[in-house]
Formats: C-alpha cells, sequence, structure tokens
C-alpha cells in the first residue's frame, strides 16, 4: 500500500476498483430484486400496463418480476458477496452479473418496444451499468493477475 506524503495509508488503485464493483453489484442487487418483487406482486401496475406484455408469453408481471428479481438481482448479489471475500472470483462473477443485465435490458427493450431505438431513460441508466460492472470487472480481474503474478510476469506476458 502507498502513502501519502503526511505518511498516511493511501488506498491502492486495485482496492478503489474492487470497492467500486462492490457498489455498483450491490446497488443493481438491491434495485433488480426490489424492482423484481414489485413487479411480481402487482405493486408496479400503474407503471407497467399488462398491454405491453401483449405478443410476449407473459400474461402478468410475476414471471418476469420473478425472473428480474432471482436471476439479475441473484446473479449481482452473489457477485457483491463473492467480490466481498475475493477480488478476482467475485470479479470474475461480476463480469457475468453485468452481463446478465445488458442481456437482461437489451431483451427487455427489444420485447416490450420491439425497437431498439426506443429506450427510456431507466434502461440507458442500467444497460450503462451493466457495461460498467463488466469493465470494472475485467479491470479487477487484470489487476489481480499481475498483482499475484507480479511485474515480470507482466513483463513477460503471462
Amino acid at each position: 500500500m502507498s502513502t501519502s506524503s503526511a505518511g498516511a495509508p493511501r488506498p491502492t488503485r486495485r482496492r478503489w476498483l474492487r470497492g467500486a464493483l462492490v457498489i455498483a453489484d450491490a446497488f443493481v442487487a438491491l434495485a433488480a430484486i426490489g424492482g423484481g418483487l414489485a413487479l411480481a406482486l402487482g405493486m408496479e401496475s400503474a407503471r407497467f400496463p399488462l398491454d405491453w406484455l401483449a405478443g410476449t408469453p407473459f400474461a402478468d408481471y410475476v414471471a418476469p418480476g420473478l425472473l428480474l428479481a432471482l436471476v439479475v438481482g441473484g446473479a449481482a448479489a452473489v457477485a457483491t458477496a463473492m467480490t466481498v471475500r475475493d477480488a478476482r472470483t467475485g470479479a470474475v462473477a461480476s463480469v457475468v452479473a453485468g452481463a446478465i443485465l445488458v442481456g437482461w435490458i437489451a431483451g427487455e427493450i427489444l420485447v416490450l418496444t420491439g425497437d431498439a431505438e426506443v429506450v427510456s431513460p431507466t434502461e440507458a441508466f442500467f444497460l450503462a451499468v451493466g457495461l460498467a460492472i463488466v469493465a470494472l470487472g475485467a479491470a479487477v480481474v487484470r489487476r489481480e493477475r499481475v498483482g499475484r503474478d507480479g511485474p515480470a510476469a507482466r513483463r513477460e506476458g503471462r
């Protein structure tokens, strides 16, 4: 760990990246689990009319809400816990969770609107968050590999 000019410990870039990844994963976990349960329980019926599901395999928002909570939220929750416990394996889990979120948002846009050019601000935000999680996860994996193998391994191309 590096120190400031006053001698106090200063967090490294690796710790900053890992912390940002934990925060992003936890945010997605809470948002997806909360939002998914709200959908499944019918608490969002004013914002999400049933006619939006016309042409989909769903008659109501119970299954999509549970999928959002369990798959998207669950993956992000697992990634959060794994990243807290071990940066490298957690970062790999985060890349997967971020990709799941990106896939969910892309599917939502295409299934609900049928037009990739019609994107709500919320969808754009969560698409960006998913891409950021993938990028942060990849950066943490890379930094952990370099940190574990040392600078010599980087010079040798390992």
